[in-house]
């Protein structure tokens, strides 16, 4: 039992760190390889695709962060659109922690309130993620079962990839089976939250399926974007690439999400991504381009987080202004009391009370 114990406390934790480390090696070696082939006197950055490719990246997390709102509320759950897209957002970052969970606890601590329950905060936090990443397998197996992209030497195939992942992140969405995960999780939260809650139906999944697929076209564009950015001569703007696109980074962003000892799919995700994206130009351009991907993401995530942030704390502090300046009036005498001389209507002043000399 100790040994188990010991186990269960150092030795798996340790050996996903050395995991990690040895698939961010391996790949990051073939990306040096690449970029040392990478000829920079025909490398031209064109900075305005990267804003264009980091707006359509927000706009595709937009319709992932609503969706969980639309979660909430078929839960029962009243938090504002605005509350839970902060949430949505800074829980996000906590992808970039080893364990995904951390991003799901984090969401569910911002939320919480007298609107939202934590427990049912994490279950459609749970829910939403394995959403978008089924319908990013989802949008991955059809554009490929129709154009399989052509990747010499490729020892994965797309398709069957794409069905694999789907079936890891869609078997868990189905009413049937998502229904009694509920019924397992909540009995976890049975001492915080008090549970009735609503058995989940084929509708809503079909709803998120939709506002997710939807957010996956757009991310798929914002690949395009980036490839406007970096590569000499770029795809042009056509079904075709799009799909393939927005196929491309639905598989590879699935697959760096169920390596869950990879903050953030760090690695992986690019390890994917380069050869499915062979046809916008050579591996070495494409490389760069699946680089500075990440790059402008990520900020965009921190950016968007940071706003989040100045917006909150903007909004309490003018409450609190808000409310000095009615007090300030009141004893000026601006706002007539009760408690001026001659008041019809006189009465004590109630004595104010600190919070910390309650017992």
């Amino acid at each position: 039992m100790k040994m188990k114990n010991a186990w269960q406390r150092w030795g798996w934790p340790l050996l996903k760190v050395l995991l990690a480390l040895a698939i961010l090696l391996a790949v990051g070696h073939r990306f040096y390889d690449d970029l040392s082939h990478l000829d920079t006197a025909h490398f031209e950055l064109r900075p305005a695709w990267l804003f264009v490719s980091s707006a359509l990246y927000a706009l595709g997390l937009w319709l992932s962060a609503w969706y969980w709102y639309h979660l909430l509320h078929v839960f029962g759950d009243r938090p504002r659109l605005s509350t839970a897209g902060r949430a949505y957002f800074l829980g996000h970052l906590g992808k970039y922690v080893p364990g995904k969970a951390w991003a799901l606890l984090l969401r569910g601590s911002f939320v919480r309130g007298p609107q939202v329950r934590f427990g049912v905060a994490i279950i459609t936090s749970f829910y939403e993620v394995l959403t978008t990443m089924a319908a990013g397998s989802l949008f991955a197996a059809v554009v490929f079962a129709f154009d399989p992209p052509n990747v010499p030497g490729l020892d994965w195939h797309p398709l069957l990839t794409g069905l694999l992942l789907l079936a890891v992140c869609g078997v868990p969405l189905m009413p049937a089976v998502f229904n009694f995960i509920v019924r397992r999780m909540a009995a976890r939260f049975e001492k915080v939250d008090s549970y009735q809650l609503p058995r989940l139906r084929l509708g809503t999944l079909i709803v998120g399926l939709l506002a997710t697929g939807l957010g996956w076209s757009l991310l798929g564009l914002g690949v395009w974007a980036l490839l406007q950015a970096v590569v000499p001569g770029p795809p042009e703007l056509n079904w075709a690439n799009w799909l393939r696109c927005s196929g491309s980074i639905g598989l590879a962003y699935v697959a760096g999400f169920l390596i869950l000892f990879l903050p953030g799919g760090l690695g992986a995700r690019e390890y994917f991504l380069v050869p499915l994206l062979g046809f916008a130009g050579g591996r070495p351009v494409i490389a760069a381009a699946v680089l500075l991907l990440r790059v402008v993401w990520t900020a965009t995530e921190v950016a968007i987080a940071l706003v989040m942030i100045l917006i909150r704390h903007g909004r309490d502090t003018e409450t609190r202004r808000h409310g000095d300046t009615e007090e300030q009036r009141q004893s000026e005498g601006a706002v007539p009391t009760s408690d001026q001389p001659g008041h019809p209507f006189s009465v004590s002043p109630c004595p104010r009370v600190s919070v910390s000399s309650l017992p």
